[in-house]
């Protein structure tokens, strides 16, 4: 079966955050061997369970290429241990992460292998540097997660009483703790067989084998009169989409950032709802077979009578005489307004001309604003009231256009990277065709993969 890894699993292991000091549901066997405390597993920690098939290979590479238990399960138990899974058997989860694991560890042999090959296996005392930096800089986060237990066992106590209780600690107390805390880190991951010098190697091999995924896709190029034909083409086809279906044209939302249809508008809004229990009676109602909608009419304005007063003092506000009618809408925005949202003050909201998402009753209003500036009135619906800014027309600017271009190129140029990437990865597992052991390593054989379509 041919198996594709992606690059980011061989990261896993080194950025798995630990999630806490509790007993782990495995447990090493010392000298012995592992196993995990349900006893599922078969293998010894000699045993084989990964391994070339392809024809050609050397004793030597055979033996390079092979994964064997003990290999497996070290990374296996800690990365499991720490998402807090249950090692059972049938446990879809667990499963999935042997899978990862084993998959991991032979795409690592590879690429390794390939680096060895390339000469890129070799660090420069920079990169090494970095490797050490980013090593260094995980260590300190894995110690900083048994901080709090550090400090209970040494029996320090801080006057902070905020959650940051560092600041009230002397720097002596912060090194005793630190001290402590990466004991008891030491004596975690020494359950699994593990030290922390192997946390610099899996940091030093994941550096190699992005080295060797870049030197994959280095001549891969984007020209800008591709990009310029991309954009052209979307123009193109936005425009005829909207032609011909309003509704279809505004849910791609990549039409949108390169053609607006003339008479289109930025606009801003007010919204004082009633409750949602009140508004979901109101649509039940509005709905229902044979609904009198006179009736309805009357338990709606029942429902906004309650809210009225409110909407009446927003109005008022943002319709007062003022020098920045912008900024004073912003203001009673912020102040009124039930889906206020601080991260989207200051932006407007663009309505397509023609659009089939509003009712007609709102649509009239912002469209019945006759220039940029002005309020509409307040209008009552079912949900609440409403009252509208015209900030200006909506256009795509020759910034606009940049800003795509640029999105689009990144965009083109990451896609042919991936693929560039993929397609030697692939070549290269095809050269070692690795099989599993798939009863020693607890996991069902996936399904072949069905490639005569492609």
């Amino acid at each position: 079966m041919k198996k594709k890894f992606s690059v980011a699993a061989v990261l896993l292991a080194v950025t798995m955050a630990l999630s806490g000091c509790s007993d782990s549901i495995l447990e090493s066997k010392g000298e012995s061997g592992t196993e995990s405390k349900e006893n599922i597993w078969t293998a010894a920690d000699t045993d084989i369970v990964a391994f070339p098939t392809a024809d050609g290979l050397t004793e030597e590479q055979k033996n390079y290429y092979n994964i064997s238990f003990e290999e497996f399960y070290k990374e296996y138990a800690f990365i499991c241990a720490n998402a807090g899974l249950n090692d059972t058997k049938d446990d879809a989860s667990a499963q999935l992460y042997r899978q990862s694991v084993i998959d991991m560890l032979a795409n690592e042999k590879i690429i390794l292998k390939k680096a060895e090959e390339l000469g890129l296996d070799q660090l420069s005392a920079d990169e090494m540097k970095k490797v050490e930096e980013e090593y260094q800089k995980n260590l300190d986060s894995w110690y900083n997660t048994f901080s709090a237990q550090a400090q209970n066992e040494l029996g320090i106590k801080d006057s902070s009483t905020t959650s940051d209780s560092s600041g009230s600690l002397s720097d002596d107390d912060k090194a005793k703790i630190k001290e402590k805390a990466k004991e008891l880190f030491n004596n975690y991951i020494e359950n699994f067989g593990l030290t922390e010098e192997i946390f610099l190697v899996w940091a030093k091999n994941t550096f190699i084998e992005e080295k060797v995924m870049e030197y994959t896709y280095k001549d891969i190029k984007v020209t800008d009169a591709e990009v310029d034909k991309y954009i052209n083409d979307l123009i193109a086809e936005a425009e005829k989409t909207y032609k011909e279906d309003v509704s279809k044209y505004e849910k791609n939302t990549q039409y949108g950032t390169v053609w607006i249809p003339e008479g289109s508008r930025n606009v801003k809004h007010v919204f004082i709802g009633i409750s949602t229990i009140d508004a979901a009676e109101i649509s039940a109602a509005r709905t229902e077979s044979g609904a009198d909608q006179e009736e309805v009419d009357k338990l709606r304005d029942e429902k906004l009578a309650e809210i009225k007063e409110k909407a009446e003092a927003a109005y008022k506000k943002a319709t007062a005489e003022t020098d920045d009618k912008e900024k004073n809408f912003d203001a009673v925005l912020k102040e009124y307004s039930h889906d206020y949202n601080s991260s989207l003050t200051d932006q407007a909201i663009t309505v397509i001309k023609g659009t089939k998402s509003l009712t007609d009753t709102l649509y009239d209003a912002i469209f019945g604003l006759e220039k940029p500036g002005d309020i509409s009135e307040l209008i009552a619906t079912d949900l609440g009231y409403y009252f509208f800014y015209y900030k200006e027309d909506a256009k795509i600017t020759d910034e606009d256009i940049t800003v795509q271009k640029k999105n689009v190129y990144d965009g083109m140029l990451k896609e042919r990277q991936n693929k560039a990437a993929d397609d030697a990865l692939t070549e290269w597992q095809d050269a070692v065709k690795y099989e599993y052991d798939y009863e020693k390593l607890n996991f069902k054989k996936p399904e072949e993969e069905d490639t005569s379509s492609e």
